[in-house]
């Protein structure tokens, strides 16, 4: 899923972006490679915490031991990935 796609479901569903989008791709695409599956639905375990198929990633609607470890590898891709895009601009 690439950051244009990202933004424009966010400013449908939200009406407003909050967030780095390419940073957002990045954590995506890093995570869906490292798990082996696919960015669209880390995406949407992140963004409205979809469960992923395949993945134990919620149980009785709360994020399992492995969905929390998902989330906090996604914070770590996306995070690194912005202090790489802020320190570009300054």
């Amino acid at each position: 899923m690439k950051a244009k796609q990202m933004e424009n479901y966010l400013l449908k569903t939200y009406g407003k972006v909050v967030h780095e989008m390419e940073a957002m791709e990045y954590a995506c695409s890093e995570l869906a490679n490292l798990h082996d599956i696919e960015a669209e639905d880390i995406f949407f375990f992140m963004v409205e915490n979809r469960p992923i198929p395949n993945m134990y990633t919620h149980s009785y609607g709360f994020n399992t031991r492995e969905g929390r470890a998902l989330k906090q590898q996604f914070k770590s891709y996306y995070n690194d990935c912005c202090s790489g895009l802020f320190s570009n601009r300054v």
